[in-house]
């Protein structure tokens, strides 16, 4: 028997067996749907947003051109 057979099976069983299928499978491998969490890349630190805005933003040659 394959994957493929097994799905097929499962998805012809009564949407309540398929629950109860799917909370066994969940047991049987420690699944939890809470584990898989994305982690997310620092793309800029707090502290590198405020040098670009110090720099780049509030820069009194900027301020200058501006008015």
């Amino acid at each position: 028997m394959n994957a493929e057979v097994v799905y097929q099976v499962a998805k012809a069983l009564p949407k309540e067996e398929q629950r109860l299928l799917f909370e066994l499978l969940q047991k049987e491998f420690s699944i939890n749907t809470l584990q898989i969490k994305k982690t997310r890349k620092v793309v800029l630190t707090k502290e590198d947003a405020v040098q670009y805005l110090l720099k780049n933003v509030f820069n009194k040659k900027t301020l200058v051109k501006e008015q």
